[in-house]
């Protein structure tokens, strides 16, 4: 490892850290010199600003877990419209795998979740929520190719219930909970979102609907 790269990552080491304690809003580039036993102005050789130390702290993961919930919501379909149904079973699989990607990268969760305010990625739950809000929509559009029908389709109600379902599974992340007790939680979720989401597809595509 070089010389750098070893500083780099000191820096960014004490810097989770003060963000984590403080926040981004209110986290002190002195603060983190000093831990870090340098001065401010070495920081800013490598990072030109908080904002950018923030983002090499929470981008990484970022982008993973951005690629994780986008192969996971194309499972359901495929480029030939084809589409799986919404399962418990698959569901709880699902929410597992992004219930343990959650809980290896936690303390970069507590930041983007409850520490990023002030920063370029306060609003990061929100990206996540309008992907699924796009993802919820190619599932439909498929949908509708398959059954042969034209259902009007809210899209600010899906909006609101992508909302709602990605801030159910951060709920854990705000409130500090152990692993275990938020997968204790997972048998709850999974069958209210999935019932929920079968009701609403039921009532979109029910076929005794469109018969002629």
């Amino acid at each position: 490892m070089s010389d750098e790269l070893s500083v780099q990552e000191k820096i960014i080491h004490f810097a989770k850290q003060e963000f984590l304690h403080y926040g981004f809003k209110d986290a002190s580039l002195r603060n983190i010199a000093a831990a870090a036993g340098m001065t401010t102005g070495a920081i800013y050789t490598y990072f030109k600003n908080k904002n950018a130390l923030f983002e090499a702290i929470v981008d990484p993961v970022c982008i993973k877990v951005e690629e994780m919930f986008s192969e996971l919501s194309k499972s359901y379909y495929n480029s030939e419209a084809v589409v799986s149904d919404i399962t418990f079973q698959k569901t709880l699989d699902d929410l597992y795998l992004i219930y343990e990607f959650i809980y290896k990268y936690f303390d970069v969760f507590r930041l983007l979740v409850i520490g990023a305010d002030g920063s370029s990625r306060s609003d990061y739950i929100h990206t996540l929520v309008n992907h699924e809000v796009k993802h919820t929509f190619a599932y439909l559009e498929r949908m509708k190719r398959n059954k042969n029908v034209n259902p009007k389709i809210n899209r600010t109600i899906i909006h609101i219930i992508s909302e709602s379902y990605i801030n159910a599974l951060f709920e854990p992340v705000r409130h500090n909970m152990s692993h275990d007790e938020a997968l204790k939680n997972l048998d709850f979720l999974v069958t209210f979102y999935t019932g929920g989401w079968q009701s609403v597809l039921n009532e979109f595509f029910s076929e005794k609907k469109y018969d002629k």
